[in-house]
C-alpha cells in the first residue's frame, strides 16, 4: 500500500512537472510579437509617394526628370483632394503577417555585384555618409541609411543658371512665368496669343495670379510633353524591360514574384521593379531603371539591404484600413531630380515660357479602388538626434490598387496600433 501511494505521488509529481513544463514551453511558443520601435508612419507615405513621383511623369505623359529640357527643381505640384470609391466588396485577407527589417550595414559582395552590373570600373570610396563609385560621367552612390538606398546616373545633367522657377536672370531669359488666367478660364478669346492673357510675373514669392498672389503653381500641359521630339533609337518596351531585369538580377535582386512595370517617357523607357519579400508584394522599395537611346542605362536606383525576418503581427481589418485611407491627409511630393552626384553643366535658362497657373483649389478627384492586396510597406525608423535611424521596416500593409488616381497604389500599414510605438515629442 505504501509503495502504491509512493508510486502515485511520484507519478503525480512528474505529471505536474510535465504540465508546468508544457505550459512554459507553450508560453514560449505563444509569445506575442514585440512592440515595434518608434517609426515614422507618416514618412512611410512620404517615402512611397516620392518613389512613385520618379516614374509619374512618364505615366502622365510628361517628360521624365532624367531628360527634361530644363530643370524643374523642386517646384510644387498642385494636386486635388481625392474621393475614394470601392468597386465591389473588400476581400477576406489573412489576419496575421510577418514584418521584415532593413539595416544599414553594407554587404561588400552585394555592392561589388551592383558595381559590376552597372559596368563601372573602380572601387567604392567610403565617407561618413556612404559609398561612391565614379567612372567618367557615371556615378553610383550608396547612402548609409536604413535599407541602403542607392542611385546611379550616367548623363551630364543640365541645370538652368537662373532657374525657371526663380525671377532671377536677365530680362527675356527668366524661365517659366504664369499666365494671369486660370486653366479653367484660359480660353478667353480676348486673351493673348498664348490663350491665357498677359504674363503676370514669375512663379516666385508674391507672383502669379493678381487675384491670389503667391499661390500660382505652373501646370505643365500634356500637349507640351507630346510636342517634344523623341529620339529615333529608343529601345522597345520589351527590350527596356529585359535590360532592367538583367541589371537587377546581376546585382542580386530576387525577381521571383516581382511586379514589373514599363512607362514611356519622351526620351527613355522607365522600368520599375517592385520585389516580393516573403511571398508578399512590396511598396516603397522598388528598383527603377531609366533606359535611354541605344539601350543605355541613364539612371537607376534601388535598395541594397537584404530584408531580415522580424515578428509576425496581427492585423487590423480591411474595413478599418479603408476608413484610414479615406481619412488620410493628402500628401504629394514634388517631382524631384534624381539624387545622384552627377556632373552638372550650367546652361542659360530657356526664354520665358508662359503656362497656365492654378490660382484656386482644384476640384475633388474621384478615384476607384479596383482591388485590395496584402503586402509590405516601407516604414522608416525615426532618427535619434542628428543620427539617422539604424533600421527601417517592411510592415504588413493593405495595398489599394487605384484607377484614375495620380498613383496606381496606395498603402495603409495594417499592423494593429497596440504594436506601434509613436515617436516622442
Amino acid at each position: 500500500m505504501g509503495r502504491r501511494i509512493g508510486a502515485w505521488l511520484v507519478a503525480a509529481v512528474v505529471t505536474a512537472a510535465l504540465v508546468v513544463g508544457g505550459v512554459v514551453v507553450a508560453g514560449g511558443r505563444d509569445r506575442g510579437p514585440a512592440v515595434l520601435p518608434p517609426l515614422d508612419l507618416d514618412g512611410a507615405q512620404t517615402a512611397a509617394a516620392t518613389a512613385e513621383a520618379a516614374t509619374e511623369p512618364a505615366r502622365m505623359g510628361a517628360p521624365a526628370p532624367a531628360a527634361r529640357p530644363y530643370d524643374t527643381g523642386d517646384a510644387p505640384l498642385l494636386r486635388p483632394p481625392v474621393d475614394y470609391r470601392l468597386r465591389g466588396s473588400l476581400p477576406d485577407l489573412p489576419d496575421r503577417a510577418r514584418a521584415w527589417k532593413l539595416g544599414r550595414d553594407a554587404d561588400s559582395a552585394r555592392m561589388a555585384a551592383l558595381v559590376a552590373a552597372l559596368g563601372l570600373r573602380g572601387q567604392p570610396k567610403q565617407d561618413q555618409a556612404g559609398w561612391t563609385v565614379r567612372d567618367g560621367s557615371a556615378t553610383l552612390r550608396v547612402n548609409r541609411l536604413a535599407g541602403l538606398p542607392w542611385s546611379y546616373g550616367n548623363v551630364v545633367a543640365r541645370a538652368c543658371v537662373a532657374g525657371p522657377w526663380s525671377p532671377a536672370g536677365p530680362a527675356g531669359n527668366r524661365g517659366i512665368q504664369c499666365l494671369t488666367k486660370d486653366p479653367a478660364t484660359a480660353r478667353d478669346p480676348k486673351a493673348g496669343a498664348a490663350g491665357g492673357g498677359a504674363v503676370a510675373g514669375t512663379t516666385g514669392p508674391g507672383a502669379g495670379n493678381p487675384a491670389s498672389p503667391g499661390t500660382a503653381r505652373p501646370v505643365v500641359p500634356e500637349r507640351i510633353a507630346r510636342s517634344l521630339p523623341r529620339p529615333a533609337d529608343l529601345p522597345s518596351r520589351e527590350t527596356a524591360e529585359r535590360i532592367a531585369r538583367e541589371l537587377a538580377a546581376k546585382a542580386g535582386l530576387a525577381l521571383d514574384g516581382a511586379t514589373v512595370r514599363v512607362a514611356d517617357s519622351y526620351a527613355a523607357r522607365v522600368v520599375t521593379i517592385a520585389p516580393a519579400v516573403g511571398g508578399l508584394p512590396t511598396h516603397g522599395v522598388a528598383w527603377t531603371v531609366s533606359v535611354g537611346p541605344k539601350g543605355r542605362v541613364q539612371y537607376a536606383s534601388g535598395w541594397l539591404a537584404t530584408p531580415q525576418p522580424a515578428d509576425t503581427y496581427p492585423l487590423m481589418s480591411e474595413a478599418e484600413a479603408l476608413k484610414r485611407l479615406h481619412e488620410r491627409r493628402a500628401f504629394w511630393p514634388p517631382i524631384a531630380r534624381p539624387d545622384v552626384a552627377a556632373r552638372v553643366r550650367e546652361v542659360p535658362c530657356p526664354p520665358i515660357t508662359r503656362l497656365p497657373c492654378a490660382g484656386r483649389p482644384a476640384p475633388k478627384r474621384t478615384v476607384t479602388i479596383t482591388g485590395v492586396r496584402l503586402g509590405l510597406q516601407l516604414t522608416p525608423g525615426t532618427a535619434k538626434g542628428s543620427s539617422p535611424a539604424e533600421v527601417a521596416y517592411l510592415l504588413p500593409a493593405y495595398l489599394f490598387d487605384l484607377e484614375g488616381g495620380w498613383t496606381e497604389v496606395q498603402a495603409v500599414v495594417a499592423v494593429q496600433d497596440r504594436y506601434l510605438a509613436r515617436p516622442g515629442p
